[in-house]
Parts: C-alpha cells; structure tokens; sequence
C-alpha cells in the first residue's frame, strides 16, 4: 500500500515525494479507519511510554578476561593481526570476545551471545537459539 500510495508513479524530485509519504502517513495515521482497531485511528489510539529513555546510552562494559575490539565502519574487527567480518550492523560499537576453548571464542554484543570464532579457521558461525 505504501509503494503504491506514494511511488507510482515517481513524483519528480526528492521534495515532492516527501510531501506524498508525509500526507500517505498523514492519512493512514490520523484520518483512515482500522479494522484492527475497531474502526479507531492508530494516532487516537497512541500512547507514549511512561518509562522515559536515558539522554544516552551507557557504555558497554566487558569483564577484564574478554578481548574487546571496536567494529570497523566495514564491519569488521582486527584479530591476531588479520581482518575478521563480522556485520556493518556493528560499525562503531565494542563487542566483546570470550575465550571458551583453545582458539575458540564467544562473541558477545553486551550481554548477547553472537556467533563462535574458530581462530585457527578464521571461522564464525552464528550461536542459534533454537
């Protein structure tokens, strides 16, 4: 509905085709009803969240033990002198790399487990959970 609200066809600049998306919102938000919500409007239903958010975000901290490595704005992270990707999703924060076999780490992005590195491979495989 959105791609067809407000892309076809193109309008002729980057101006005009904000002001559809602007006025598709507009309508979809506060004038169209929804069945979903019992034909009420999605604005007259909003409600912000009574748990105010922190002005910013504190710092991951990793225990002493883990190797920690800055992520690239390719999404990668050197290790033992080599590139290793890992995801541009990453780019800019710290994770953290636990050694839990010989050459074989745990990659954590703060408390959540990621993948496994098997350095003599030069392997990383994401930690299912299933």
């Amino acid at each position: 509905m959105l791609k067809a609200e407000t892309t076809r066809p193109p309008a002729p600049n980057r101006v005009a085709q904000q002001q559809r998306f602007r006025r598709f919102c507009t309508e979809y938000n506060q004038v169209r009803p929804h069945e979903a919500l019992h034909d009420a409007t999605p604005a007259s239903c909003y409600q912000p969240s009574p748990r105010p958010l922190p002005a910013r975000v504190p710092a991951l901290v990793y225990p002493g033990y883990f190797e920690v490595r800055r992520v690239s704005s390719c999404g990668t992270v050197s290790w033992r002198n080599r590139a290793v990707y890992l995801t541009e999703v990453l780019a800019g924060e710290y994770v953290g790399f636990e050694e839990v076999d010989e050459a074989i780490w745990v990659l954590y992005f703060g408390p959540t487990r990621l993948a496994r590195l098997d350095e003599r491979a030069r392997t990383l495989v994401a930690i299912s959970y299933a």
